[in-house]
């Protein structure tokens, strides 16, 4: 009986121990080099229902950092002769996605690409307006690592 318990718990563990390291594998991999990212593409896409799609993107706009104690820090480059600076927190979660805070607010990203180099992560919402009209909207980063 005590084998059989042993043997029931031993999948337990390697699935925790799995799961765990690869949360620190994407958390090492975004603060390596001091955490330095280009955001070398920005996607917004809003999906109504019955609508054209809208896409709003741009290219070369701005940085993100992720340091190890979990702080953040953006700078959004998308406006001509405009500086906006962010600070976050951020994560990953259990289900192995990026969780950034800031403004009372969470945003939870998938890792669409994930890469030593280069990451891709992408936030999306949908909201129900009625029966029939739903809206989606997608935010995607591409990052490359600075060095």
């Amino acid at each position: 009986m005590k084998l059989f318990n042993r043997i029931a718990i031993l999948p337990v563990i390697i699935l925790l121990l799995a799961s765990c390291s690869k949360q620190s594998q994407l958390e090492n991999n975004l603060t390596r080099q001091c955490g330095r990212w280009n955001i070398d593409n920005y996607k917004l896409t809003i999906a109504t229902t019955g609508l054209p799609t809208e896409t709003l993107e741009y290219g070369d706009c701005g940085y993100m950092y992720f340091f190890e104690n979990l702080d953040g820090q953006w700078i959004d480059l998308k406006e001509p002769d405009v500086t906006y600076f962010t600070e976050f927190n951020w994560s990953i979660t259990d289900e192995n996605k990026l969780l950034i805070e800031y403004n009372n607010e969470d945003f939870l990203f998938d890792f669409t690409v994930n890469e030593k180099d280069r990451q891709v992560i992408l936030n999306q919402e949908v909201i129900q307006l009625n029966d029939t009209t739903f809206v989606t909207t997608s935010i995607e980063y591409e990052l490359l690592r600075i060095e």
